[in-house]
């Protein structure tokens, strides 16, 4: 390592992602001692940023925490986010020291995922095109019907009109200019991050052990976070009891936002009258599935805008009704899950930053969350498209990225 370059770093700056990375590794100050051969009141003058480390040191301390060296001492920028283990610190509820080393792990992978992206940004210079609306002001009123208000302007802003939302995560990210992920969070009752950062922009984690469903109302429940707390680092938790006030408007965002009033009313109505018998549950499922939500927030959904009758959804809990076996007695397909947990800009970028020769195997590996060989193969699948051949045949061609696709001058 160039002295020089560790020399440059502030050492309390190293401090503090020397201590996100041990914790997110779930180790204790003593273990990170004992295997530097050092006393523990050594890594706490690290970590406090009272002694700069050595060299040697900081190697050994990057493999113990499976970190690349250059995480620890990379150039700090004076708009750069605070660490986000730091961060989301303030708003987490207390757990029991094994919860909280998994939490936050998985923050940690978040943070990585977030610093990578702007990275191989800034590395082939294509900035993601941002369309950030004002903060909104949510006060004054109650969380419900500031939520339905937010819902209704954004939607018009957006140009979505009405209807159900498609590709709600591209949407989010090519007309927003959000980054979402979907990372495999090793506590189930997590549902999503959120967070927000004048270097980073607005970033959205979504748990992806959740049904596909359950991720579209946690992306929706961030944005409202995104909307009108901006800069409020967020974790959503599932939870029974009492919610407080910006959870519940978050919540009824998602409901307004996915499920607008005025066409699934148009819709309900329309299924309604063109049926002999009574609106039946093989009905809500069928609503559930055009919206790309849940039966039960469908239900629940439906109850609130007195089209179903309240107390409908209890009523089919305790007669222990299953959405899926009823959806597959009706032959609706299952909602198609996204074909990667990360964003396929951020994986052509990758992709694009390995062919060039600017990052290397490994890395490449590292930020795509796989091996090798997996790594360099979709590097190699996203390198070309499909477009037609004259006589109308379908081939693979190699694509510049950085190629402007209108000429200039």
């Amino acid at each position: 390592m160039d002295a020089n370059a560790l020399m440059s770093v502030d050492p309390d700056v190293i401090g503090e992602r020397l201590s996100s990375a041990r914790r997110a590794r779930g180790l204790t100050q003593l273990q990170a001692a004992e295997a530097l051969g050092v006393a523990r009141t050594t890594i706490t003058a690290m970590e406090k940023g009272d002694r700069r480390p050595r060299a040697s040191e900081l190697y050994t301390l990057a493999r113990l925490y499976g970190r690349q060296l250059g995480d620890l001492v990379r150039p700090f920028r004076e708009d750069q986010t605070p660490s986000f283990v730091v961060q989301f610190r303030a708003v987490r509820s207390d757990e029991n020291p094994a919860t909280e080393r998994r939490r936050e792990q998985d923050i940690q992978r978040f943070e990585d995922l977030c610093r990578w992206y702007v990275e191989l940004e800034e590395m082939l210079g294509a900035p993601l095109p941002v369309r950030y609306p004002e903060e909104y002001d949510a006060s004054g009123t109650t969380p419900e019907r500031a939520a339905e208000a937010v819902a209704t302007a954004e939607r018009n802003r957006l140009g979505l009109g009405d209807g159900p939302i498609g590709d709600l995560w591209g949407m989010l990210e090519t007309d927003v200019g959000l980054r979402i992920f979907a990372i495999p969070m090793q506590d189930r009752r997590i549902a999503g991050m959120f967070i927000a950062s004048s270097d980073l922009g607005g970033c959205i984690a979504v748990n992806a052990n959740h049904p596909h469903d359950r991720q579209r109302g946690t992306m929706a429940h961030e944005y409202w976070h995104f909307l009108v707390e901006r800069f409020k680092a967020e974790i959503t938790v599932l939870r029974n009891g009492r919610i407080p006030a910006s959870e519940r408007a978050a919540d009824a965002f998602a409901r307004y936002f996915l499920m607008p009033a005025s066409s699934l009313t148009r819709r309900f109505l329309h299924v309604k009258r063109a049926k002999s018998g009574p609106m039946t549950p093989g009905d809500v499922l069928t609503l559930a599935h055009l919206y790309g939500v849940s039966f039960q927030a469908m239900t629940l959904r439906l109850e609130e805008l007195d089209l179903l009758k309240t107390g409908t959804w209890d009523m089919l809990k305790a007669k222990r009704f299953k959405p899926d076996q009823a959806r597959k007695l009706i032959d609706l397909p299952e909602h198609e899950s996204p074909r990667s947990s990360l964003p396929y800009r951020y994986e052509t970028l990758a992709a694009r930053a390995y062919n060039d020769g600017l990052i290397s195997e490994g890395q490449l590996a590292r930020m795509l969350g796989t091996d090798r060989i997996s790594a360099v193969l979709l590097a190699r699948q996203r390198s070309q498209d499909e477009q037609p051949t004259d006589d109308g045949e379908w081939c693979q061609v190699p694509i510049d990225l950085g190629r402007a696709l209108v000429d200039v001058g």
